[in-house]
Order: C-alpha cells, then structure tokens, then sequence
C-alpha cells in the first residue's frame, strides 16, 4: 500500500433520498450531530502525525455542509490529497465550482441518470443535474487530477447504463466504476428492494457485457464493484476479478463515524466485508473465497443462489 487515508465525516445529512442508499437509519441518529471546523482540524493534525497524506470527506453530500469548505482548506494547507465523491446537485453553479473544485484532488461523480426525470425517479427528490454544465466547469476549475464516475446499478437505470458510461467517456473520463446497490430489506421492504433497487445479477451482467467491450476498446479502466466473480463466467475469469472489484476498500485504513475511530490497517480483505456481504456455504469451496466478498446475505432471499458458481 502506498498511501494511507483517512476519512472523515463533515456532516450527516443529504440533499437527496436515493432508492438504493441504505444511510438513512444512520443519518437519522446522526442528524443534530455538531461537527466544527476545530473537530475536523483535531482529526487532520492527529493523523498528520501518523503520516497519513490522503483524506476523503464525507457525506452524505459533502458539498451543502456548513464545515466542508474550511475542511477543503485546512486539508490543502496541511498538504493532504484530498478525495471527494459528489452527487453534482451543485458543481452545475458556476458559483460553487469555482468555490469548491480549486481545492480538491480527486473527484468521484456518482452518475446515476442523464436526465431530469429519471434523476428525480432515482433521488427521490426535485434534486436537477446539468450534466453539461458541470462537465463544463470541472474543465474550467479543476486542475485534473483524478476524475472517476461512479454508477450505482437500479432498476430504474439499468437500460441506460452504457448511455451513462458513453457520456462519461465523452467528457474524457476513463475511470469509471458500475456498482451493484446494497441490499437491505431490513430498512426497505422485500418489493422496494425487488423493484426499485437490485436487479438480479444475470440482468445486469447482459447489460454489463457490450460495456466490457467498448471500455476495453478505449482503454477505460472499468470497474465494477460488489459483484461475486463467478457472475461473470469461468472462460475469462482472470481478467474479470481485476473488475469486480477495485479493492479501493482496503486503503481506507481509518474510518472516523460516529465518534468511533475504526483502524482497519492490519485487517485481511477477508474480514473486511463491506455492505453485509458474506460467503455462503456455496462460495465456501470457491479458491478466491479470501478475494471475492460473495453476494449480500440477502441475495439468496431475492433471487436464490443459482447464478453463484463458484471456482473449485
């Protein structure tokens, strides 16, 4: 590993109620929660010492929150590389992007929809992204560093998949990630969940497959995250673990939430399963059992377990 990073926590709120963010039991809890400018200042000085030099600020939508840009600033000055993921209500304001984008290194856009309708299908709210407006500024703000898109798989998306990744390849954006949603029917119910959220992995694989291809073809490093190897065939299964998943998990060696500081340095990837991921019984013979995460717990609840073939 050759960085380490620290997250923290700038606020726990959200301009957006996306259908398949599973957040809101803990943005309920956390909602009064007070985080100050000297609270997150503590935090970087304190990891500072322990060399780490990457932060990732979060969340929900880190750019609404009151703290973020003195965050931004304080990061700068200490000379951390600064990581940021944003839903981009924002960074279409001329105004907020020359605020914002000067300060930060990396930029992950989560790129659910193209349009206004469907944006507002997914976010739940009356949530509007020009697309070309900020696309428009980050060439204008931002000295690029390291720009990924991040498309988090719905049903209300899954037909424009490959129209999200072309449009992220047309603005020279050749980091992109297609991630499968959480999976939580204790928070939603089993048909939110089925109708709303997760598509069966073989609906979304015969979607995935041209996007392979095309991403191959223009040397897009193309991602695909929370996916279990097996769903994507034995025949070329080496080049496809380098996909399911980007490991970017295991360099978060610290995460700040809720008051607890959680060191995940010396944790092996196995015991590091994200989202309630596990290794069912099937996936217990499989030889990539301590490199694959395996299907969420509920998976099998949804659509059983007959797309898991594990590699023996």
């Amino acid at each position: 590993m050759s960085y380490k990073r620290v997250e923290i926590y700038v606020w726990w709120t959200c301009n957006q109620k996306c259908t398949y963010c599973k957040e809101f039991p803990n943005m309920e809890v956390m909602w009064d929660t007070k985080v100050s400018t000297y609270d997150i200042l503590k935090l970087l000085i304190k990891y500072k010492q322990k060399w780490y030099d990457h932060v990732s600020f979060l969340w929900w939508e880190p750019l609404i929150q009151a703290v973020f840009f003195d965050a931004l600033k304080i990061a700068k000055k200490m000379w951390f590389t600064i990581l940021v993921t944003t839903n981009c209500t924002t960074l279409h304001l001329e105004n907020q992007a020359s605020k914002f984008l000067p300060y930060i290194d990396e930029l992950i856009l989560s790129m659910e929809a193209l349009d206004t309708e469907k944006q507002q299908l997914i976010s739940r709210t009356n949530a509007y992204v020009n697309w070309d407006l900020v696309f428009k500024n980050i060439s204008k703000f931002w000295n690029w560093k390291m720009l990924k898109s991040n498309i988090v798989i719905t049903k209300d998306n899954l037909d424009i998949l490959f129209d999200l990744v072309k449009e992220s390849y047309k603005n020279n954006i050749t980091e992109i990630a297609i991630t499968y949603p959480d999976i939580d029917i204790k928070y939603y119910s089993k048909e939110h969940v089925m109708n709303r959220i997760a598509p069966s992995y073989s609906e979304c694989v015969k979607e995935i497959w041209p996007i392979i291809k095309f991403c191959l073809d223009n040397k897009i490093r193309l991602k695909l995250p929370d996916f279990p190897f097996c769903v994507f065939g034995k025949d070329k299964l080496e080049n496809y673990i380098k996909m399911t998943d980007d490991y970017d998990y295991g360099t978060r060696v610290n995460v700040f939430r809720n008051k607890k500081e959680i060191d995940r340095w010396d944790l092996k990837e196995q015991k590091t399963l994200p989202r309630e991921r596990q290794h069912f019984d099937k996936c217990n013979n499989c030889k990539y059992i301590d490199m694959c995460w395996g299907p969420s717990k509920h998976y099998d609840i949804l659509y059983t377990l007959d797309e898991i073939n594990p590699i023996i």
